[in-house]
């Protein structure tokens, strides 16, 4: 036979559940916090028309990357595009 639960024992049930999720909680933030940061940073990178990587350029050389696009442009008559990619940083 199935023990009916007073509501005193009922609400001390859920009080131990709700404590049980935000211990479960609080260790799963733990182990995230620990984990190391993965920094992006964005540069430009000139790709062909099969979307083949051909030149890169830091983010301040925008300037610099689309020049190279009209130069390989005009001198392999080929069409090429710059786009802003971003890539992991490296670590120091």
């Amino acid at each position: 036979m199935v023990k009916k639960m007073s509501s005193k024992e009922r609400i001390q049930q859920k009080a131990e559940e709700a404590a049980a999720g935000k211990k479960k909680k609080m260790e799963k933030k733990d182990k995230e916090t620990t984990t190391a940061t993965n920094r992006q940073k964005i540069v430009w990178k000139v790709f062909d028309d099969s979307f083949k990587e051909v030149d890169c350029f830091p983010y301040p050389e925008k300037v610099e990357a689309y020049s190279r696009v009209d130069e390989l442009t005009r001198k392999k008559n080929n069409n090429y595009f710059v786009n802003e990619v971003s890539v992991p940083m490296e670590e120091e």
